[in-house]
């Protein structure tokens, strides 16, 4: 399968920002803070600081083994890594494109998915979390995101998963059904987003 390129959207990592033709677009993690700050509203700012640095940490040894097959990790982190090869070495997965950009045509928000593959004949988006636990009201509604993205280029998702990798070295695969009720949660959020942003100027 061959992905359109979609050069029309950069990416800002300094303000980690998306601009589609040269305007900002909101990320998918954007539209969904109040989403989200209702959930880990009530966690200590150094918890989620630790989380997010650990995350982006294995995110980029992941892409390295699946691009390069580097076993390319800080030691803190070897764990979460050896679940994430482990994975791979069992499912065999082919990969599609790895830490992609994509925005979605017609609604104009935009996010980086991190494995899009292929599993036993099945499009599949995949998201790495490694986080103690999956929250499973946010996930859902991350991957619809992503996938509806895809959807608007013409991309079919079959399959959408959250893999967590495991401070104990396993990993666990949630598989997410497409889903209207997230679609809806998404879209409303995209609209409270606008509205806000309207009115902000």
């Amino acid at each position: 399968m061959e992905l359109p390129k979609l050069n029309e959207l950069t990416f800002e990592e300094q303000t980690h920002r998306y601009r589609l033709d040269g305007s900002e677009v909101p990320s998918v993690t954007t539209v969904m803070k109040p989403l989200t700050d209702w959930v880990y509203g009530g966690i200590k700012e150094g918890v989620l600081e630790t989380a997010a640095t650990r995350g982006t940490s294995v995110h980029e040894s992941c892409e390295n083994y699946v691009l390069f097959g580097a076993e390319d990790y800080e030691a803190e982190y070897e764990p979460y890594f050896l679940a994430f090869k482990a994975w791979w070495e069992e499912k065999k997965p082919k990969a599609i494109a790895t830490e992609r950009r994509v925005y979605h045509k017609i609604l104009r928000y935009a996010g980086t998915v991190d494995l899009l593959c292929e599993i036993d004949g099945k499009i599949t988006l995949v998201d790495y979390k490694t986080t103690a636990q999956v929250n499973s009201i946010l996930c859902p509604i991350q991957l619809e995101g992503y996938s509806r993205a895809w959807e608007s280029h013409g991309i079919k998702i079959d399959d959408q998963m959250i893999l967590h990798l495991q401070k104990t070295g396993k990993y666990k695969e949630h598989h997410y059904p497409r889903s209207n009720e997230c679609w809806l949660v998404m879209s409303a959020l995209l609209t409270i987003y606008n509205y806000f942003r309207k009115h902000r100027r």
